[in-house]
């Protein structure tokens, strides 16, 4: 088999959270961002460890559950961004930067880690998981369909602003 395709028999995963900074973890998200969004303009050490010093960002890696002897043990699945914004009425979850590395994907790996964000998101007490996907995104948008996200009754509106450094 080749050593860059998953084997589909053992895909078991678990999340793990991101705390502390490496250049393999920025490495690594530089790599699945680039597969997420080609054109986004470079991730900079200095916004890794601004998420990662966060107390709102959570930054995740999708790993396997289980190494088997001659594997690399810090293998990458996938990753995700939750953000939790606290508002008067309660916190709220918006899940970002949601990709699974194209080597793994179809082996229902997404469901997997949407699992895991939900988990997460119940446990600091969010009443419900919020994400948008750009149309253009037909994959994506089948997934959230699929999950069980249903549509909200409501507008965003976005007003782009000019920043001084690109890259942050």
């Amino acid at each position: 088999m080749d050593s860059n395709r998953p084997n589909p028999a053992r895909l078991h995963a678990k999340l793990i959270e991101v705390t502390e900074f490496s250049e393999e973890v920025l490495e690594t998200v530089q790599r699945l961002l680039a597969q997420y969004t080609p054109n986004r303009s470079a991730f900079l050490k200095y916004t890794l460890c601004t998420i990662l010093d966060s107390s709102s960002a959570h930054l995740f890696f999708l790993r396997p559950d289980h190494i088997e002897p001659g594997e690399d043990p810090n293998q990458v699945w996938g990753m995700v961004t939750v953000n939790i914004c606290q508002t008067c009425s309660s916190p709220r979850a918006w899940v970002d930067d949601f990709v699974i590395d194209e080597n793994y994907r179809r082996h229902g790996l997404a469901h997997t880690m949407m699992d895991q964000v939900l988990k997460f998101a119940h446990y600091i007490g969010a009443p419900a998981v919020m994400l948008t996907a750009s149309s253009r995104r037909v994959a994506g948008n089948a997934f959230c369909k699929n999950f069980g996200f249903k549509t909200y009754d409501t507008n965003v509106y976005i007003y782009p602003l000019q920043l001084g450094n690109q890259g942050i």
